[in-house]
């Protein structure tokens, strides 16, 4: 069963990496008004006359209307992609959603060594303690899920709203160690 729960916290993992690189990326042709095709790519090696023709298509052009809209609504642009200090900024901040993941992963792997110790007695246990035994597994099993949906938040919205979801985490984890 542990192994299970890695295996989903590793996919978990893997798949807020790849889409955090996609979402990057339709930020920023969003905020640019480009598109991230290699359609350019292939436009830049053809013939002049192609090059010409491709000129006047839209498609293979800076949206500049998209640009101004994005800019006059208040957005913020993101800084050209080989600026030193965005990109660290990112590396610190995908540093930090990792730690704390780190945090949450700790706590989910003490609860289910808990819940598998509190399933092996409930396996040996009288029927009568069987009821109050059920119900601790239902609460740690809620407190599983908890744990489980901060995870989840931390990849899922940490890399657009990093604060609010830190804040968010922090507190999920202060209120299950008050529980326990």
């Amino acid at each position: 069963m542990k192994k299970l729960y890695i295996m989903v916290a590793m996919t978990a993992v893997g798949l807020a990496t790849f889409s955090c690189s996609a979402a990057l990326q339709r930020r920023y042709d969003r905020m640019h008004g480009t598109s991230s095709t290699s359609s350019t790519d292939r436009s830049s090696r053809a013939p002049q006359d192609e090059r010409d023709s491709q000129a006047n298509d839209g498609n293979y052009r800076k949206d500049y209307d998209k640009v101004v809209d994005s800019n006059a609504a208040g957005s913020i642009s993101t800084p050209a992609s080989g600026d030193a200090g965005y990109s660290q900024q990112l590396l610190n901040q995908y540093t930090e959603m990792d730690k704390l993941a780190e945090v949450v992963l700790y706590e989910l792997d003490n609860l289910e060594n808990r819940y598998n110790n509190l399933l092996n007695e409930y396996k040996n246990a009288k029927s009568s303690s069987r009821q109050v035994m059920a119900m601790e597994l239902d609460k740690i099993s809620d407190d599983r899920l908890m744990l489980y949906k901060a995870y989840t938040h931390i990849y899922r919205n940490g890399k657009s709203d990093w604060s609010n979801v830190k804040r968010d985490v922090d507190n999920t984890l202060r209120e299950y160690r008050k529980k326990n």
